[in-house]
């Protein structure tokens, strides 16, 4: 099948009022036939984040064309009507939404002015999660508990008449994960313990003490003090041990050792990350490293492939090279793209995954108490909702550096992802 390259549309980026972003396009319709190449020429006066990406008649997420601070006045973006996996789509109405001038809002309808904690409702909130319903899970290191909290932010009496589950002794989980059945995932120790989301009981653990075989070269489902755990299609738990070099994949249906299925060779996998619910795992390298940028893993099945890493970026805005440093928190946002939270220097920085390396998107955040103008004092972890339309962010009550020792917030913070500009333009596919 010859490929035909159709008339291109026209989208132009405007430098709006107080410093937000204009966008005009010049076709609100296409209609395009199978095979076809369609391409957007993008005009762009000044440095600025957009994101062109591919939406079915549902709304469903199929692609991002482009996602970056970009600094081209002129550029295209071209579209062969393959979904993400690289698989031609159907005949049928689309949607391609162009959004320029990313921010985060906060949101007030949420706990006490966008805010849970900041008082003594946690002493040391170290991660945050969020479930298929929207409900938010909190890790409180300190206190030994995990708190489940409702959309709104009050308190989720669910489980066993209670909104958490308290451990019989403080600090006891490292790191938690909420599966779509509602399971809890805790690592601690040799293991990762699974707990009922209804009754709050452990029913099971996964992975055991690794003994004298480390390295997997007799038996599989060995951990060492497991830290960041994560989960994937296929029923996987991934399970990073920073100490001993290496995360490892479990089948996660399956108690003990019994689920081990691969263990990584090579990099430096950390103590945060997330996955994008398929095959990719994005994990913030080692603290031995500084926690100096993240690193992309595919899951091949029978073992863990580095795919790319990031650990700098170019902030064409301000016009400066930074080193990413100190990232504790790696947030995928449900299509291609990530907010990576780094603790010192604070903020939050939004890169995307372009299929072959990362692409700077945007950074926020500057030191302070005033969540409303993206100021944190110890930001520790971040998670975005299933919908993509919610960024939840944490700090910690521990002290904020090894130079500096005043306490963190310990507190949840709800923003909105939004954008000064959204325009979308209708595409049927014959």
């Amino acid at each position: 099948m010859k490929l035909k390259i159709v008339g291109a549309v026209l989208i132009s980026l405007l430098a709006a009022a107080y410093g937000e972003v204009g966008c005009v396009v010049d076709k609100n319709t296409v209609s395009l036939s199978s095979g076809d190449i369609f391409v957007f020429t993008v005009t762009n006066p000044q440095p600025v984040d957009i994101a062109i990406k591919v939406y079915d008649a549902n709304g469903k997420y199929l692609r991002t064309l482009f996602e970056k601070c970009a600094t081209e006045t002129q550029f295209k973006v071209p579209w062969n009507l393959k979904d993400s996996d690289g698989k031609p789509v159907s005949a049928g109405k689309y949607a391609v939404k162009i959004k320029s001038g990313l921010k985060l809002t906060l949101d007030t309808s949420f706990g006490k002015n966008g805010i849970i904690g900041g008082d003594d409702t946690f002493i040391s909130p170290r991660n945050v999660r969020v479930d298929k319903n929207g409900c938010i899970y909190v890790l409180d290191y300190g206190a030994g508990i995990i708190f489940k909290f409702n959309p709104d932010g009050s308190p989720a009496n669910d489980i066993a008449g209670k909104n958490k589950i308290v451990a019989p002794s403080a600090p006891y989980w490292v790191n938690i994960a909420v599966d779509e059945e509602g399971k809890i995932y805790g690592s601690i120790g040799h293991s990762v313990l699974v707990y009922d989301g209804k009754t709050g009981a452990n029913i099971y653990y996964i992975g055991e003490f690794f003994g004298d075989d480390v390295g997997w070269k007799n038996t599989k489902g060995g951990l060492g003090w497991p830290n960041w755990v994560g989960l994937n299609s296929d029923y996987r738990l991934y399970a990073s041990c920073p100490g001993y070099s290496y995360f490892a994949a479990f089948d996660r249906r399956k108690p003990k050792k019994e689920g081990g299925l691969w263990r990584s060779s090579g990099g430096a996998p950390g103590e945060s990350g997330d996955t994008d619910g398929k095959k990719a795992i994005y994990l913030a390298n080692a603290y031995y490293t500084n926690r100096n940028g993240i690193t992309k893993w595919i899951d091949k099945d029978t073992s863990g492939e580095i795919a790319y890493a990031i650990t700098s970026f170019y902030d064409p805005v301000k016009k400066t090279n930074e080193i990413m440093q100190n990232v504790f928190g790696v947030a995928f946002d449900r299509e291609s793209g990530l907010f990576l939270v780094q603790r010192d220097p604070v903020r939050i920085i939004k890169i995307s995954d372009n299929g072959f390396g990362f692409d700077f998107v945007k950074q926020f955040g500057s030191p302070g108490n005033d969540a409303s103008k993206l100021e944190f004092m110890a930001p520790k972890d971040a998670v975005v909702s299933p919908d993509g339309k919610f960024l939840y962010v944490i700090e910690d009550g521990e002290p904020i550096s090894k130079t500096n020792t005043a306490p963190g917030l310990a507190r949840v913070v709800k923003y909105k992802i939004e954008y000064d500009s959204e325009k979308e333009i209708q595409v049927t596919v014959k």
